[in-house]
């Protein structure tokens, strides 16, 4: 079934804020069955909704909008729709009791201005928002769905999980189209692409493969193309495209890298700590987004001045007057340091030149050293990493993982 996003708010368009609602809703809703064609960004302009919605009600069964639910009169969205709907308006009492309790646990007054939250086009269905003052609506205009959600983030994940879908699983008897992604890196998607091309000729006409690149790694998505193909036929595929693929493949899962390391570490029981130069922290920040973070990390250095490495990290100065801070032997002594400091049986090092500046013809912009220790086993390697500071530290910590997991398979 079509489906489509509209996510309105001049801030997107002008690169202030990133849209992160449609990818959540995307990831939410394919798994369903539904298809996202499109996807909008759209003006706070009552002009722009309307030509949006005069196009996607004509083309998909569910449309989606995002923004432009708030109390002040830049949020225009509820009233552009009730217009365009031709509704009246109704008071939801139900919001309004839960207006009330949300300004009296704040200790806040509610005002009018608030209590207009309440007030809803009477053609709606009301999607209840727990996290938040602006309810969501539902407009089922013969047979094509319209729902309008807020823009803050984890208030649409709320109406969403609680309001739409289970709507949405009730109302559309859909089957579910089968995918599943694995990751793969430190390949190049060309090169995977060549090596699967023989793969991706057999399967034709009854499945296709995605290449999703992003710093050091390539994600691949192995998409079943109608609803016809058996869970059995799936399997069987699936399992064809992780041995092609080989030891090129670090996880068979969708997971975010710091969930696959995470996973490693609660179940090896090991504790892990790192020390930090030209990452600033990035990778111990990775570490502990996991939930759970406290049985496996210890904590970070973040070793950026050469005296840090010498008088926390026990880095010998003499060393870097030899080799510089950059070099081989210094990410070796940050590494055993750190592991001895905190006491852990698994430590990550790293010593590089971020950029865009303090590159010399010997060590380039993008040089790095990681080193990675677990018990008594040792790997340090040499990286050439490319982009801005931040995707850097991107590419270091996905790196640091693929070498973490290569050290832990070869020091069995």
């Amino acid at each position: 079934m079509k489906a489509e996003i509209i996510t309105i708010g001049d801030e997107l368009l002008l690169g202030q804020t990133v849209d992160t609602n449609s990818v959540f809703i995307s990831k939410v809703l394919t798994p369903l069955g539904f298809n996202i064609h499109y996807k909008q960004a759209i003006s706070d302009s009552k002009q722009a909704i309307i030509e949006s919605l005069d196009l996607s009600i004509k083309r998909s069964k569910l449309i989606i909008i995002t923004g432009g639910l708030g109390p002040t009169k830049d949020d225009i969205t509820k009233h552009t729709l009730a217009e365009y709907f031709h509704s009246d308006w109704r008071w939801d009492k139900d919001v309004l009791k839960h207006l009330e309790s949300i300004f009296s646990d704040r200790g806040r007054e509610l005002l009018d201005i608030n209590k207009q939250q309440a007030m809803l086009p009477a053609l709606c269905e009301t999607l209840f928002n727990r996290k938040g003052t602006a309810p969501g609506m539902l407009f089922d205009i013969q047979g094509v769905w319209v729902a309008s959600l807020p823009g803050v983030p984890y208030e649409v994940v709320e109406i969403m999980e609680h309001s739409l879908i289970p709507k949405l699983k009730s109302e559309f008897n859909i089957k579910p189209i089968i995918n599943r992604t694995l990751t793969t890196a430190l390949i190049p998607e060309s090169k995977i692409a060549q090596k699967l091309e023989a793969f991706e000729e057999s399967i034709k006409n009854r499945f296709s493969l995605a290449y999703l690149p992003s710093y050091n790694i390539v994600k691949i998505r192995l998409n079943a193309l109608n609803s016809t193909i058996t869970q059995n036929e799936f399997e069987q595929t699936w399992e064809k495209l992780i041995l092609e693929l080989g030891n090129w493949v670090v996880d068979t899962t969708d997971s975010p890298i710091s969930e696959q390391w995470a996973k490693i570490l609660k179940e090896k029981d090991f504790q892990i700590s790192t020390a930090e130069s030209c990452t600033g922290g990035y990778i111990g920040n990775q570490l502990v987004s996991v939930s759970g973070a406290s049985t496996y990390f210890q904590g970070s250095v973040v070793s950026y001045a050469n005296q840090i490495k010498s008088n926390v990290l026990n880095v010998d100065a003499d060393l870097i007057q030899k080799y510089g801070s950059v070099s081989k032997e210094v990410a070796v002594a940050m590494v055993n340091g750190v592991s001895q400091v905190m006491n852990t049986s698994v430590a990550i090092a790293t010593t590089g030149i971020a950029g865009p500046t303090g590159g010399t013809e010997e060590k380039p912009v993008g040089t790095i050293w990681i080193a990675v220790k677990i018990n008594d086993h040792i790997s340090v390697k040499q990286y050439k990493l490319r982009g801005t500071r931040i995707e850097f530290m991107l590419r270091a910590f996905n790196t640091a993982f693929v070498q973490f997991k290569n050290l832990l398979q070869h020091s069995k």
